[in-house]
């Protein structure tokens, strides 16, 4: 497969967050708490994968969920939540692009720490002065678009 393809996946999901923010904004508005909003999006999310998997069938991998599986794979889900509440609230007080622009620079920090210690199984990637100072480039940005807001 093309290497270009999972980049091109990866930028088309990315303009779909700004969309997310904004939705769940004003979803929060209709409905006056940004708790029924993040519901609704959970409830349309959970009713979408349950189509899929009832359409698609993909395979389940008995012989792990037999013998049990790690406790940290819930993170996933309890994260969804805490992000998809964040954003809904931010939203409207920062504006969607400082929002996400924040939150992407706390991702990539993050993701420099997870990549560098391969923690819960991902693939390990050393924190190299390059990699660094790419995410000091973002923070610097952060700085330059929050600087007059």
């Amino acid at each position: 497969m093309n290497a270009l393809f999972p980049i091109l996946i990866a930028l088309a999901v990315g303009t779909l967050l700004p969309i997310q923010a904004a939705t769940n904004a004003a979803a929060s508005r209709y409905f006056g708490d940004i708790s029924y909003a993040a519901l609704l999006s959970f409830i349309i999310g959970a009713t979408t994968i349950s189509g899929y998997v009832l359409i698609v069938r993909p395979t389940l991998n008995s012989p792990t969920l037999s013998s049990g599986f790690p406790g940290y794979i819930v993170l996933g889900g309890l994260i969804s939540t805490v992000y998809t509440i964040a954003i809904t609230y931010l939203a409207p007080r920062l504006g969607v692009g400082n929002t996400l622009f924040i939150i992407i620079t706390g991702q990539m920090l993050a993701a420099l720490l997870v990549d560098h210690l391969g923690i819960f199984g991902s693939i390990r990637q050393t924190l190299t002065l390059q990699r660094a100072t790419g995410v000091a480039l973002m923070i610097f940005g952060l700085y330059l678009t929050r600087k007059n807001s």
